[in-house]
């Protein structure tokens, strides 16, 4: 099953020139014009970023607080999948999830509340369902090598420190999640063992200590997301 979930505007595919920091990259547009373009994405995705790699781009509509004029929405992949690598939507996208009781993995619930607070992290929902309080954190996948999704693409202490308030929270009673947003066609998950080993010894403590982890497979196509209901495991530990 396939569902529409999501739209974005995209306004040009341009070719991939360079990256010269995290924040902003260089690409070519159809009539040669070079722009500077937003990437907001913290990982190094040089699996997709490289040159002359199709790109998707959005024209800022708002300039008054900005230094580009593009935002990076997406890029193809060899196989010709369209990748999603702008962060900015994973909100709309996950909120989208989780009101949409069909698909959403928690099912229905009575409240769905973004960006709330727990101890010393910000955790991007809370829901209640039946008097009790499910804590959901939000991480997008947009790198899969040979069908198998990995997370993090560069080292990452803000999601260590969220799995540990997950363990926290699932300590005191209430239920602790991850909701893994795959961008790329996966089979299973896997944390990154090579980039954040820190992430990865912390990410199967927290499924032993009872954190659920969901990842669930969208698509993109021509700027539109798609839910599909595909299942990707959770690969065991092997190292």
């Amino acid at each position: 099953m396939e569902k529409l979930i999501y739209k974005i505007e995209i306004n040009e595919i341009a070719k991939f020139l360079e990256r010269p920091n995290r924040f902003i990259c260089n690409a070519k547009l159809k009539n040669g014009d070079i722009v500077t373009t937003h990437v907001h994405d913290s990982g190094r995705i040089k699996e997709l970023l490289y040159p002359e790699n199709t790109v998707f781009l959005r024209r800022a509509k708002d300039m008054s607080k900005r230094k580009t004029e593009w935002d990076l929405i997406g890029a193809l992949a060899e196989d010709g999948e369209e990748i999603l690598l702008n962060s900015s939507f994973h909100r709309y996208i996950s909120e989208n999830i989780l009101r949409d009781f069909e698909i959403s993995p928690f099912g229905e619930v009575d409240l769905v509340k973004a960006e709330v607070k727990n101890g010393h992290s910000r955790l991007d929902y809370m829901l209640e369902k039946d008097n009790k309080k499910i804590w959901v954190e939000v991480k997008g996948v947009s790198l899969s090598v040979n069908k198998r999704a990995i997370f993090p693409d560069a080292p990452s202490e803000r999601a260590t420190k969220h799995l540990n308030t997950l363990m926290e929270i699932k300590k005191n009673g209430d239920r602790a999640c991850v909701l893994l947003l795959v961008f790329r066609d996966s089979d299973s998950f896997i944390p990154n063992y090579e980039t954040d080993k820190l992430f990865f010894e912390t990410f199967y403590k927290a499924l032993e200590n009872g954190v659920e982890v969901y990842p669930i497979q969208l698509k993109l196509k021509n700027g539109e997301i798609f839910y599909t209901d595909k299942k990707i495991s959770i690969e065991p530990r092997e190292k």
